[in-house]
């Protein structure tokens, strides 16, 4: 078994899929209508909840992979190839069937509320979701572990494609009662309130540990030995340096790459600098001693003191002199 699959490792990169997906997804909503809140924010948290979800019921739990393990196992393990194998009138059985059928009623559901496809589209997508998830349980992860630990059941095909057309007709039924899924288009040059502008600076946070991780991650599998850290604050000070001043600099509304995400913009290239070095300079250094506790306590305290102004102006922008805006309005002016 390669280290990358190394339990431990897989927990920690499931556990960074949700941010991961959401952000990029996050950035396509404001992208798309200029607003991302009320209803139609519940329905896009949704659709990344059960993804992840579904990545959950895929992967896990892990096994532990000894060479017994992978040794005792033989194809029919792993492998159903009779999708009549698990009817059967025990307590178990019906469980399992009816588990495998509303594991997939969300993903019907949302096709059609949301995405708007017939029924024939959605039993196709439905099925090949099914086909995917199986194929990844029966060929070890695509190769990624030792042996397979999970069952690729031919029935599960069956049932999960059942369960995606049971969500498509809920939707059918249902759907015309619940608020429209896609928010009316905004032209968003309103002043970006206290929410959306913390999220920003969270999401810049979360680059620099995804990047830190990362880079932690690749020296691990090479077999490098911990260098504690020093090497801890050194990532997250580059990333922040890459991130908050360099690409701030560059791009033309001088935003960060957490700001670009959600589609705002300081105002101004005079609150680069004294942003970085009050607030993403320390931040560096207070992650890379591993005190993110103390960083979270001072976004508070800022978000407080911005929350009590009629402006809402927060410290960093009261010193550099500007105001978040948002993106759309940074490049109109």
């Amino acid at each position: 078994m390669i280290g990358i699959v190394n339990p431990l490792v897989a927990i920690v990169l499931f556990a960074l899929l949700a941010p991961l997906v959401t952000l990029p997804w996050i950035h396509l909503q404001y992208s798309r209508y200029g607003r991302l809140r009320g209803w139609t924010a519940v329905v896009a948290a949704s659709e990344v909840l059960y993804l992840c979800g579904l990545v959950a019921f895929t992967l896990f739990p892990l096994p532990n992979e000894t060479a017994a393990f992978c040794a005792a196992r033989t194809t029919a393990d792993f492998l159903n190839v009779n999708p009549l194998d698990d009817v059967a009138a025990t307590p178990a059985a019906v469980a399992q069937i009816l588990l495998n059928v509303a594991l997939f009623v969300p993903l019907g559901f949302l096709l059609r509320y949301r995405f708007g496809r017939r029924a024939v589209a959605a039993t196709a997508i439905g099925f090949a979701v099914s086909l995917l998830v199986e194929v990844t349980q029966g060929t070890a992860v695509f190769g990624l572990v030792a042996c397979p630990y999970r069952v690729a059941d031919t029935g599960d095909l069956i049932t999960n494609t059942a369960g995606t057309l049971a969500g498509w007709w809920l939707a059918g039924a249902i759907g015309r009662l619940l608020p429209p899924a896609e928010p009316v288009p905004s032209p968003d040059l309103e002043r970006p309130g206290l929410v959306r502008r913390g999220l920003s600076v969270a999401a810049d946070l979360l680059i620099g540990l995804f990047a830190t991780e990362a880079v932690v991650l690749a020296l691990t599998v090479a077999g490098v030995p911990d260098a504690g850290r020093p090497v801890l604050a050194g990532c997250y000070l580059t990333t922040y340096v890459i991130s908050t001043l360099v690409v701030p600099l560059r791009r033309r509304d001088h935003a960060t790459l957490g700001q670009a995400t959600f589609f705002l913009a300081p105002g101004s290239r005079a609150a680069v600098w004294p942003r970085f070095l009050l607030w993403w300079l320390p931040a560096g250094l207070l992650q890379g001693a591993e005190l993110l506790y103390v960083i979270f306590w001072a976004a508070l305290v800022i978000g407080v003191l911005a929350r009590l102004r009629a402006d809402r102006r927060s410290v960093l922008e009261l010193v550099s002199g500007t105001t978040t805006i948002t993106r759309r309005a940074a490049l109109v002016r």
